[in-house]
């Protein structure tokens, strides 16, 4: 089984400070926080697996942990549709140096996007490649300019299609981490004394955040129906969470349950989850000036979106009202840092109990130390 033994680097240093050194803002500080790497070097096991007896299957999975001190609370973190465990590096790594051990198993759909993004742009691409060229030594021909073509978040577009089996299939595949803490300690000696058994957080972005939320407490009023329940999970970050949904069974009543601290963040629109949960320690995060990929720290999608939010009617059901389109600029900058200070406290407020992070959650005081974000709190 291939492991790296005490690979000691802060990946997020070295990717925030590259960033930062092409002209992105300098490292943001907001109270006692910074978006610079934590003072605790990262071990990284890069590929370690998990046999499920019952679904008879192999679950792949990727560690970092802190390599001094411990025990650590313990982040199982659920990567987009068609992205890979292996993403996330700057945000995990981050995480990692400030005293967690995160571990990010590889869904059924890991690297399936690259795939799907040919299939709904097979020829635009090239075209418009052919089109700027134009003949050689000849400037194309000047175009009047136009509003760019909306098009929707693929990463929203893709999860949306899959099944409530395969919804299902991921939730298990966290839960598989959860109930598996002391088997990684027997297969990997240098984990021993890392992991807080009873001290665990859950995060997901986009189809990561619909299975982090399935996994703390959310329900499914589809075909077949999904209720986990008994969950160990003690905090959950849901990145762009699921919109309502009553296609898919996913209801204002589908979040009732969440019992748990949920923190949900979002560049696009807030879609109704957090509206729809029950009050205590929910707090929804609007960060502007970034797209669906800015929470992997890696840049992502420009262009315009089509967006739509749910309006609630006069009889209680959410209708989908369409936004106007807006222009998105992504980068690693501004939008990124604030995803990762303020995920940062949230874990530390609510998985290590520290009063300075509690205190800048407080909206009053969030919404002063940032000038791109919109803390609301329920």
């Amino acid at each position: 089984m291939k492991r790296i033994t005490l690979v000691i680097l802060l990946i997020a240093a070295g990717c925030a400070s590259g960033a930062r050194d092409r002209g992105v803002p300098a490292a943001m500080k907001a109270g006692d926080y910074t978006a610079e790497a934590g003072p605790t070097p990262v071990g990284v096991i890069p590929v370690a697996t998990l046999h499920d007896a019952r679904r008879n299957k192999d679950v792949d999975l990727s560690i970092d942990y802190p390599t001094r001190g411990g025990p650590f609370p313990v982040i199982v973190f659920s990567h987009a549709y068609g992205l890979s465990n292996k993403d996330y590096e700057p945000l995990i790594a981050y995480w990692t140096s400030n005293g967690y051990v995160c571990i990010r198993p590889a869904h059924a759909d890991a690297g399936a996007l690259r795939e799907r993004m040919r299939e709904v742009m097979p020829e635009q691409g090239r075209e418009g490649m052919r089109g700027r060229r134009g003949a050689r030594g000849t400037p194309p021909p000047q175009q009047p300019q136009t509003q760019a073509a909306a098009r929707p978040n693929p990463l929203e577009e893709f999860w949306q299609k899959q099944t409530p089996e395969q919804w299902r299939d991921r939730a298990e595949d966290v839960r598989l981490v959860v109930d598996s803490l002391s088997v990684l300690e027997q297969q990997f000696p240098e984990l021993q004394g890392k992991m807080d058994h009873a001290t665990i957080g859950v995060a997901g972005h986009s189809y990561g955040a619909l299975t982090a939320l399935l996994e703390a407490g959310m329900r499914t009023f589809g075909s077949p129906a999904i209720d986990f329940a008994g969950s160990r999970v003690k905090a959950v970050i849901a990145m762009e969470p699921p919109a309502l949904s009553e296609g898919h069974g996913i209801t204002a009543q589908s979040f009732a349950n969440l019992h748990v601290p949920v923190l949900f963040m979002s560049i696009t629109d807030e879609n109704g989850a957090f509206e729809s949960s029950p009050a205590g320690d929910k707090y929804s995060v609007r960060i502007a000036g970034g797209g669906p990929m800015t929470f992997t720290g890696m840049g992502g999608f420009r262009g315009g979106f089509d967006r739509e939010r749910p309006v609630q009617t006069s009889t209680g059901t959410y209708a989908r009202q369409q936004m106007p389109q807006t222009a998105v600029s992504v980068g690693p900058g501004a939008a990124f840092q604030t995803i990762e200070i303020t995920s940062l406290a949230f874990w530390d407020a609510y998985l290590k109990n520290e009063t300075s992070a509690r205190d800048l959650l407080q909206p009053e005081k969030y919404n002063a130390s940032f000038s791109g974000a919109t803390l609301t709190r329920k």
